[in-house]
């Protein structure tokens, strides 16, 4: 059965949108208002006049190839705003507003047309499809009558291919067939099938063969059964056709790979470099790259056949070391017409590369917009091994509500700096997995960090010294591991009436204390990531699936002097952490429609701290609450369990929990267009933190059997401006159950204290970059 949604995609037209489904037309309406003081004709002179304006100046200056090309520049702009006012109307009409759609006749009968060849195309030969309009109030509304009749399945699927070679190859693959017996019969199917087939021969060094060698004989005269009653059978014959040309089977001769010099500089000014390694041509002329590790990126060898598949995986391998502007590929036959020589031309990236970012840092809470701005600065091809070295400094204001007081406004700063290198392969001993893991993408990341916060009540300090391998083994998945993660965190003042908070905060359960000791943080992690979603195009179902796992501290269980050595370099007072984390993350995507879609989100993760004081860095706790979480709620303040809000003066203080479980629903729509997409959002999430702590509070404390009864529930809605590289999101959350007072408190939301957070109830406006998840 073929669904709606495909069918109506299928339908051009759209009427007109309404207001809350009421027969109200807003923009329709500021359409009409722009027509008002809108001169068609006049903008249509307008397009005459800048083109002859451009054709007077580019005579003028016919001679003047740089002014000339200005002049060019120029007026493209000019005249694409005169076109797009001539054609599309002035800014209510074309902006705000929204023309006004006619019924046509012919239109709706071309939309039947094109869903019955769609139906017939997916296996409904018998489809019938007709339309009728009824008229209202000068409206019409156009119903489209689907009749599917019968489907028709593939019975059987016999290839005939004259080589025997070719013939072996396509059968040993057919579980990767898109035509499979006992299926549908559809369309798209046939063409994939050719795809395949092409791709499968290229790849065994078939280079001249085409998918328009590839035909087939439907029959469609099968006798029915009465067991066959519901549907209709054929059976498909593919013809694999095998002229000279296509049945050639060329063998790489030799492989040759050149970094040409910069754009518009001449050859003839660089002496070129020419060497062999392992079988592979190098000629090098204004910059050299390491041979050892451009021979692990090149795919196609010498004496081996030819395979489509490697010569592009070797143009995107050598694409993703961020050292080439682009790498084009050719090649030629030798003398005997049997075998090819291949040619990889790559054009470098600049060697120094600078760049700045200017901004505000905007917070949820009581927080004032702050300045920040961000300095980074890469060198590429370090060793002349294509290494890349990063580093990156950052600077911040943020005027930031104390956690003491009378709810003054502070001055907080933060400066950060890091510094990367980064190898297009895995540094491991003995160049283990190199060979395997070449067409993955391999990367090791070496960082050093250090970062300075200074608040009124403290000043703390962070280095960091970071080593991550990462490779991506299919387009959709990606694993991580990090085998040295070491954090020396430090504070090197404390005022007292924030120590007094500390306090008092732990002994009612908050550990916020713990993270201003000065300690010393060591774990391995890795995580595994699967993700579906497109890059590009429109978005398709899709999953998304990510879990991490860490183990802070393990290296201190089987090196017992590591504690002592570390504390002669650092100091005696410093604090050991030893725990087991993981989190998981899973996403589904269904789209309906252009620009909708249904999505949902489980979100869960547990940690265990066995090491001093039996608790976790406070970094490594989970929290719920905010943009990203439980958007009724105040980031990282929901929970934990049942627990009443911990305050100071009356400020909130952040929730640690050790087990996090929570859940989205959203439904995202299109609302207008404004220099972007303004979409919308309606959500749903549920979720809470826990305490697996046996000190913890009743209330703190996760317990199977109250686990539904201390799920926080909120609901809202939600605003997105998407300008493509650049999405920003209001999202505004209201509670519907509140854990901490144990009832539903949706109906105590009060128009007049909307905003009010002493109330139990009250609208949470949380700004976000980016789509929630």
């Amino acid at each position: 059965m073929v669904s709606d949604s495909e069918l109506e995609d299928l339908i051009p037209q759209r009427p007109n949108r309404r207001l809350l489904g009421l027969p109200i037309f807003p923009y329709l309406g500021l359409y009409r208002f722009g027509e008002l003081f809108y001169n068609r004709e006049e903008k249509q002179r307008k397009v005459i006049e800048v083109t002859q304006n451009y054709q007077k100046e580019s005579q003028e200056y016919a001679n003047s190839p740089r002014k000339l090309e200005r002049i060019q520049n120029r007026y493209a702009k000019k005249l694409e705003k005169a076109q797009t006012r001539a054609t599309q109307g002035n800014f209510w009409m074309r902006v705000l507003g929204e023309a006004p759609v006619y019924y046509i006749n012919a239109e709706a009968t071309q939309n039947a047309e094109k869903m019955q060849k769609y139906l017939y195309n997916n296996g409904f030969f018998d489809a019938k499809v007709t339309f009728k309009t009824d008229t209202l109030f000068k409206r019409i509304r156009v119903s489209y009558l689907v009749t599917e009749n019968r489907p028709t399945m593939v019975r059987n699927i016999q290839y005939q291919v004259p080589n025997s070679l070719a013939d072996s190859l396509i059968k040993a693959d057919l579980k990767n067939a898109a035509l499979q017996p006992r299926k549908r019969y559809d369309g798209d199917a046939f063409e994939e099938e050719r795809i395949r087939i092409e791709t499968l021969l290229r790849n065994e060094g078939y280079m001249g063969f085409s998918r328009q060698n590839v035909s087939y004989i439907v029959n469609d005269t099968i006798t029915y059964r009465p067991t066959d009653s519901l549907f209709k059978s054929v059976d498909v014959k593919v013809r694999v056709d095998m002229p000279a040309q296509a049945s050639k089977r060329y063998l790489v001769n030799s492989v040759n790979f050149e970094v040409l010099p910069p754009t518009g500089v001449p050859d003839s000014i660089f002496r070129k470099d020419t060497s062999t390694f392992e079988g592979i041509k190098y000629v090098f002329s204004d910059k050299r790259f390491s041979r050892k590790v451009l021979d692990t990126k090149i795919q196609l060898r010498p004496r081996a056949w030819y395979s489509q598949k490697k010569e592009r995986d070797t143009q995107q391998q050598l694409s993703l070391t961020d050292q080439f502007r682009f790498v084009n590929y050719n090649y030629t036959l030798d003398s005997t017409g049997q075998g090819i020589n291949s040619y990889f031309k790559a054009i470098p990236l600049d060697k120094y590369q600078i760049s700045t970012d200017l901004g505000l840092n905007v917070i949820q809470l009581q927080g004032t917009p702050g300045p920040f701005a961000n300095l980074s600065y890469k060198i590429r091809n370090v060793f002349n091994g294509m290494e890349n070295f990063e580093t990156n400094l950052r600077g911040g204001i943020e005027l930031v509500p104390g956690f003491v007081g009378n709810r003054q406004v502070y001055r907080s700063e933060e400066i950060g700096i890091n510094a990367s290198l980064i190898f297009p392969r895995l540094l491991t001993p003995q160049n283990l997995f190199k060979r395997q893991t070449a067409n993955y993408n391999p990367r090791t990341q070496l960082t050093l960090g250090y970062s300075y916060v200074n608040r009124p009540e403290y000043t703390r300090t962070n280095v960091k010294v970071n080593t991550t391998y990462s490779w991506q083994p299919t387009p959709t998945t990606l694993f991580n591991v990090s085998l040295v993660d070491l954090n020396i965190l430090n504070t090197t003042y404390i005022r007292k009436d924030f120590a007094d908070l500390l306090d008092t905060l732990r002994m009612q359960g908050n550990n916020l204390v713990y993270s201003f000791n000065r300690s010393f943080v060591s774990d391995l992690n890795a995580n595994f990531v699967y993700n579906t979603n497109s890059l590009i195009g429109p978005q398709k179902k899709a999953h998304y699936f990510r879990i991490a796992v860490e183990s802070g501290g393990t290296t201190l269980n089987f090196l017992p002097r590591q504690r002592e050595v570390i504390r002669e370099f650092f100091g005696d007072s410093l604090q050991f952490y030893k725990y087991i984390r993981w989190n998981a993350d899973y996403r589904r995507y269904w789209p309906a429609g252009r620009k909708s879609a249904l999505v949902a989100r489980i979100n869960t993760g547990a940690i265990y701290s066995y090491g001093d004081n039996k608790v976790p860095p406070y970094e490594k706790y989970f929290f719920a609450g905010g943009s990203n979480s439980v958007r009724a709620w105040l980031p990282r303040r929901l929970g934990p369990g049942s627990a009443k809000p911990i305050t100071y003066n009356a400020v909130s203080i952040e929730s640690p929990g050790e087990f996090l479980l929570e859940g989205n629903l959203e439904w995202r729509g299109f609302l207008a267009k404004f220099f972007g997409d303004i979409n919308y959002a309606l959500f749903l999430d549920v979720g809470n933190v826990w305490s697996l702590r046996a000190t913890a509070t009743e209330e703190q404390k996760f317990k199977a059997g109250k686990l539904l009864r201390e799920m926080a529930v909120g609901t809202g809605f939600g605003i997105r401006y998407d300008l493509s590289f650049f999405i920003l999101r209001f999202d505004f959350g209201v509670k519907v159950y509140d854990p901490a007072l144990q009832r539903f408190v949706l109906d105590e939301l009060r128009l007049k204290h909307l905003f009010r957070r002493t109330e139990a109830n009250s609208l949470n406006i949380n700004l976000g970059v980016g789509y929630p998840f």
